[in-house]
């Protein structure tokens, strides 16, 4: 199973930010979320952003961390956060941008940061339970991974096109 995002389709309720904060958090606090909204100064172009596996995976090739990120038999890629230093190779490596670094004591490998990005919910994602428009929707994989990881692509640098010439 994978997420397909349909960024065309998102109204910027943010229901998926808070209800994902929610289930891995505890707390609706949305920069805990491993989706996060992009939108346009002007909100006219929203982009749901979270992990869809990509074929390449580099932000597991950029871990220096063994185990620290890999890929489950489901196919979502996941942090062990026990084992994150939180040095934002992963971050950086992501060409979508679904993976960020928080400052947050007592987690990660040493204590005091950690990465978070989308897990999938262990298969059953929070984000597809409570988008009210099917911005984000439950994927078979069958597809192609790429589809969705490209669809993401292309609306965020569209997304950030339209910023500059603003």
């Amino acid at each position: 199973m994978i997420l397909d995002v349909r960024p065309e389709r998102c109204t910027g309720c943010m229901l998926c930010e808070l209800y994902c904060s929610l289930a891995h958090e505890g707390q609706s606090f949305p920069d805990l979320a491993r989706v996060q909204i992009l939108a346009e100064h002007n909100r006219k172009k929203l982009v749901p952003v979270m992990c869809v596996p990509c074929e390449e995976n580099p932000c597991i090739a950029a871990c220096p961390e063994p185990g620290a990120i890999h890929k489950t038999d489901r196919g979502a890629v996941v942090i062990e956060e026990a084992l994150c230093t939180a040095c934002g190779k992963c971050a950086r490596a992501c060409k979508i941008g679904a993976i960020r670094i928080h400052r947050l004591e007592g987690r990660g490998k040493n204590g005091k940061a950690v990465a978070l990005k989308c897990d999938q919910c262990q298969g059953d994602p929070w984000c597809v339970k409570v988008c009210p428009v099917d911005a984000i929707l439950r994927a078979d994989g069958k597809n192609g991974d790429q589809a969705v990881f490209s669809r993401i692509l292309a609306a965020r640098q569209d997304l950030e096109k339209s910023e500059k010439t603003s």
